[in-house]
């Protein structure tokens, strides 16, 4: 059994789809694998806006047969490319243990887009 990742959390930084840079809460365990894109964040940067739902990619551990999503924190992240792997937690039997999860996608990655809340055409309720 391997330690787990370290579930620490910072600051770091999102850019979205607009070029925008938010300040979010990341693993550090994760972020320091430099396999999400994104960057320390400074004090200055603001948080993100809960409408926006940040960018994410599937994942696969083959020898457990899970699939997790990981936040994609800039567009130019290293786990994009197909082949890329990452460690991740994972419980089995009980037991938080660390695995490779891999990006096993074809070129194009299918990224799971960032969103933003829809606007209803209703505004009020009727009665």
């Amino acid at each position: 059994m391997a330690t787990p990742v370290p579930n620490n959390r910072i600051a770091w930084t999102y850019t979205d789809d607009a070029g925008f840079n938010w300040r979010v809460a990341a693993i550090l365990g994760y972020t320091s694998q430099t396999k999400l894109g994104g960057s320390a964040a400074a004090g200055t940067v603001p948080v993100k806006p809960p409408s926006i739902k940040m960018r994410r990619l599937s994942v696969r551990c083959a020898a457990l047969g899970l699939t997790r999503t990981v936040p994609i924190y800039s567009t130019d992240a290293p786990l994009l490319t197909p082949g890329t792997s990452i460690s991740l937690n994972e419980w089995v039997t009980g037991v938080l243990d660390i695995h490779t999860f891999l990006n096993d996608q074809a070129t194009p990655v299918a990224i799971i887009p960032e969103r933003h809340p829809r606007k209803s055409p209703i505004t009020t309720q009727a009665t």
